[in-house]
């Protein structure tokens, strides 16, 4: 079923989410709050050719990201093991989290009631937690576009100078 009205969408405030990363530690969405602008990636995991791709493409892209004020996070329903095996293959510079329960998954609605698993998305909040760009895919290979989340944080970052169309 699809809703119509989202709950957590541009212009809402950010609900935390605690999650556990690579190394079993807990991270919150909050630990990034008030420090940066931040990018959380929702993907669907290690066995999606779109995901990787998508993660990649955003590992390649980070220092641009960071050079914008942002920070990147990444959350899979997948367990942790095997985040970590994703972590050890692709060495992103950012932060992967497990959402196993989909906790976070339903919390910004990008629950997949059919494969009981997460659609892909990406939210953009600012440094007082408003989301500012939000993306739900249908399924792969409606993975978040890099060049529009770029666009948005150049945006962000000097409001004056940024374009209207991003580069492809």
């Amino acid at each position: 079923m699809y809703r119509m009205v989202l709950r957590l969408d541009v212009g809402a405030r950010a609900e935390d989410a605690r999650l556990k990363n690579i190394d079993g530690k807990d991270v919150s969405l909050s630990d990034y709050l008030g420090k940066s602008n931040l990018v959380m990636i929702f993907f669907l995991g290690g066995f999606d050719m779109h995901s990787m791709r998508s993660l990649r493409a955003f590992t390649d892209k980070y220092p641009d990201i960071t050079g914008l004020g942002a920070d990147v996070i990444a959350i899979t329903p997948e367990l942790p093991g095997k985040v970590k095996t994703i972590a050890e293959n692709l060495k992103p510079p950012f932060t992967l989290l497990s959402d196993p329960e989909l906790n976070s998954v339903k919390k910004y609605d990008v629950y997949n009631p059919t494969t009981n698993w997460t659609w892909p998305a990406a939210f953009i909040f600012d440094k007082d937690g408003v989301i500012q760009y939000s993306y739900r895919g249908a399924s792969p290979p409606n993975v978040p576009e890099l060049d529009y989340i770029m666009l948005k944080l150049k945006q962000m970052a000097n409001p004056k100078e940024a374009g209207t169309k991003p580069q492809k």
